[in-house]
């Protein structure tokens, strides 16, 4: 919305604010061994409060700079844990006390359900998100069609959840909500593992069916295959409503394979032997086509981290020749983790490597609804905005100045859906033709 100020010589603008969503989805092993806490290395030390400058493997993930922005996580889909209280809740706790906040973080209080907690990878999966950013509105624990039972009777041997998100701050509508499915695939080689695989995957395609066509999907966790002629692959990618589209793959060729020694970059297994592509992100063609309106991938951002294929086959991502982590990490968070302190931790905390992508998401316009000089001041009140989003006002003289050349004068946090922002010193009556953008973030 722009308005002419009259007799101040200047105009007015509001901008539309971009949320962007840092999302990863990480096999935890939480869950063998007599494991059932955050393993080292994850949120280092998670329940020693007195040493959290270690960091850890998620506060890296925070930590790195994609497409030149660093953020903490905002959702981050988990698979083999024990339970919630024992193993999830302590994460989302760990996090709240590294960023120094409580509350930012919570879990999902669903707990799924598997065929062996406690046994050979069979935890549960879960989910901890960003309570500021993201709203989490349902969580659906699918149900096999053979009813509640798990394991090979079934053809589910671990639930899948359906995640229903919307940004925080701003009201719920049918555009901003996307759904999340955490997975973990039966494991194993051969015919029969294949086929459970498979089984797993057209109960997710076929809850996704009763969603709305244009719904924005995530199909996230570890898939145990890298093979794209696998039944299961194919079925997630195959043709009919909300098909998944795998962003390494978006051809969809069901001739590749990315186990072995050859696309090192997409292998996930296991950071002291690199040589398996597990864990995924898959998404909605609306996700990673960018269509407007809603959640949408950010080019370039989806990847394994800690891995960008400077390591050997069976190689260690504490590997010198590793770079993945090169000038990619910023100094701006609680604490500075290095490079090699996060590879160090990537072994510790997991046998396998996290994936993760950046994406945006649009929130209201907000709308300006007055404005007035007091003295050399200028009051802008707005309306619309997004409680807790960060609006900025920017002056140029010259509009055709592009806006990252506009001076930045006064930024706000909105406490509410209403925003009343004085930028101290603002107008002159000397300098005509001042323009004034006011902009979310």
């Amino acid at each position: 919305m722009t308005l002419a100020a009259g007799s101040f010589g200047l105009a007015l603008t509001a901008l539309g604010q971009t949320r962007i969503l840092r999302i990863a989805t990480y096999n935890i092993g939480s869950d063998i061994n007599g494991i059932t806490a955050p393993q080292p290395g994850l949120i280092a030390p998670w329940n020693d409060v007195t040493n959290f400058a270690a960091g850890g493997v998620l506060a890296g993930i925070g930590e790195e700079l994609l497409k030149g922005n660093a953020q903490p996580l905002d959702i981050l889909a988990l698979q083999e844990t024990t339970s919630n209280p024992l193993t999830v809740t302590p994460i989302a706790n760990a996090l709240n006390t590294y960023y120094g906040v409580p509350g930012m973080f919570t879990n999902s209080a669903y707990q799924a359900t598997s065929s062996n907690p406690g046994g050979a990878g069979n935890g549960p999966n879960a989910l901890v998100y960003n309570t500021w950013t993201v709203r989490l509105i349902a969580s659906v624990g699918l149900t096999p069609p053979s009813g509640t039972s798990y394991g090979s009777s079934s053809g589910m041997y671990r639930q899948v959840v359906r995640y229903q998100f919307a940004p925080a701050g701003v009201a719920t509508n049918a555009a901003n909500m996307f759904f999340v499915y955490v997975s973990h695939y039966k494991s194993g080689t051969g015919t029969a593992n294949e086929t459970a695989r498979q089984g797993e995957a057209q109960i997710v395609r076929s809850n996704a069916a009763t969603l709305p066509p244009t719904s924005r999907i995530l199909y996230t966790g570890d898939f145990n295959t890298g093979v794209a002629a696998e039944g299961m692959y194919v079925t997630l990618i195959g043709a009919g409503t909300n098909r998944a589209i795998d962003p390494v793959n978006p051809a969809g060729a069901t001739n590749l394979t990315w186990d072995g020694n050859s696309v090192l970059d997409v292998k996930t297994f296991s950071p002291t032997a690199i040589h398996y592509r597990d864990d995924y992100q898959m998404m909605t063609t609306n996700v990673f086509y960018g269509t407007p309106g809603g959640l949408a991938l950010v080019p370039g951002t989806y990847h394994v981290f800690g891995n960008n294929g400077s390591i050997a086959y069976l190689g260690s991502v504490t590997s010198g020749a590793n770079s993945a982590l090169n000038g990619r990490l910023t100094t701006n968070g609680p604490v500075f983790i290095n490079a090699a302190l996060l590879y160090t931790d990537l072994t510790n905390a997991s046998d396998h490597l996290p994936v993760v992508a950046d994406y945006t998401i649009p929130l209201p316009v907000p709308v300006i609804t007055g404005f007035s000089r007091v003295g050399p001041d200028l009051v802008l009140n707005a309306a619309n905005c997004v409680t807790g989003g960060v609006y900025s006002v920017r002056m140029t003289t010259n509009i055709a100045l592009p806006l990252a050349g506009w001076t930045p004068l006064s930024t706000q946090v909105a406490s509410s859906g209403n925003l009343s922002l004085t930028v101290t010193n603002a107008v002159d009556q000397n300098i005509p033709g001042r323009y004034y953008i006011l902009q979310g973030r």
